[in-house]
């Protein structure tokens, strides 16, 4: 059962966050404050405590308690693109991120689809600005190249904007601050890990998506990569690193002239879980055990890698971590927000997860 002194202090905090208490407003005494909640002076004062540490509240000796003036609850407009809700995409999970983490910092999130906001008149965009007291923008792009459009639109506002989880171009083209997982050195990670385990003939197999930044291999030009795997130990055959489009013939017809090959790998590192799942189904007709014959990774760590059998290694992007990462910048703008200033970008955090998918090579 939630305890009095508790429901006080949520009860002020919702009336002043709600602006039900405006900033700069006076609270009654607090004899009088007390007696009107029903609680007693000992309840009030742990509430008014936990509020002045939090900023909502200021004491002023010999004139009483106010409502700090930076106190009213902000809001952030949510852009997703459309068929957000989708499973495939991250921005199913950065927008549940986002609303967590809104609720318990006491944020407001205005969502709206990328389609509809670009279908806005300029005046409308400037309506809802003021209508709703933006502080500042979310541009969730499902990572993939944000469309120019859309980022003539959001600039149009003249607010902070973030985008929680882009790609190495999305700075530059946008000229927003752009959070986005260093695949280098996740995909790095991944090589060391398998090395580790030790695995030497590693495929790396590389999905080439249209909306995605080209010529990279997850972060690494492609000469780099030969270089890295080379530098490495591990062998570094042209062959064994495939970059191709997501056909699922294309992707059937690679895994099996790796494996019915001379020398196949003895693992395979996968552009993302999606794909190591349809790489899993690919093994399983060929009758060929994961991981007693070949060891597979993955990375991004779908929903839902971890209940394959055997459960998939993979690489964490934190999703949940770049969505509240978004929601500190945004509420902290004069750190990084100056109207024409460079653009920049934060490498957010990534975790290597190790289930059973992996195991050392047989000698």
């Amino acid at each position: 059962m939630e305890r009095k002194k508790d429901q006080i202090y949520g009860q002020l905090k919702r009336s002043i966050l709600e602006n039900l208490l405006s900033p700069g407003s006076r609270l009654p005494p607090e004899v009088e404050l007390a007696k009107s909640l029903g609680v007693g002076h000992v309840t009030l004062r742990s509430a008014l405590a936990r509020l002045e540490a939090e900023g909502l509240i200021e004491r002023i000796r010999s004139k009483g308690t106010f409502v700090a003036e930076n106190s009213r609850r902000q809001a952030f407009l949510l852009i997703l693109p459309d068929g957000a809700e989708n499973l495939e995409t991250p921005s199913r999970y950065i927008a549940a991120g986002i609303e967590e983490y809104a609720e318990e910092k006491a944020i407001t999130i205005e969502r709206c689809p990328a389609g509809l906001f670009t279908s806005f008149s300029a005046r409308e965009r400037e309506k809802i600005r003021t209508m709703f007291k933006l502080s500042g923008v979310i541009a969730e792009t499902g990572h993939i190249r944000i469309n120019t459009n859309l980022v003539v639109a959001i600039r149009e506002l003249n607010l902070p904007t973030v985008i929680p989880h882009g790609l190495a171009s999305d700075a530059e083209s946008s000229g927003f601050l752009v959070l986005r997982t260093d695949e280098r050195a996740a995909f790095s990670d991944a090589y060391r890990h398998l090395a580790q385990k030790g695995h030497r003939r590693i495929a790396g197999l590389f999905l080439r998506l249209p909306n995605e930044d080209h010529g990279l291999l997850r972060g690494f030009a492609h000469q780099d990569l030969l270089d890295f795997l080379r530098y490495n130990e591990l062998d570094d055959s042209e062959s064994r690193i495939a970059e191709i489009p997501n056909e699922a013939e294309l992707i059937r017809d690679t895994v099996r002239y790796w494996m019915l090959g001379p020398n196949p790998p003895t693992a395979i590192l996968c552009h993302s879980d999606r794909l190591a799942m349809r790489i899993y189904n690919i093994l399983r007709e060929m009758n060929i055990r994961i991981p007693g014959q070949v060891s597979v990774m993955g990375y991004s760590n779908y929903p839902g890698s971890q209940l394959l059998l055997p459960p998939l290694t993979t690489i964490d992007t934190m999703l949940k971590d770049c969505a509240r990462l978004a929601l500190d910048k945004l509420r902290q703008p004069d750190e990084w927000f100056r109207p024409g200033s460079p653009p920049a970008e934060v490498f957010t955090p990534h975790h290597l997860i190790e289930r059973d998918s992996i195991v050392p090579p047989i000698s």
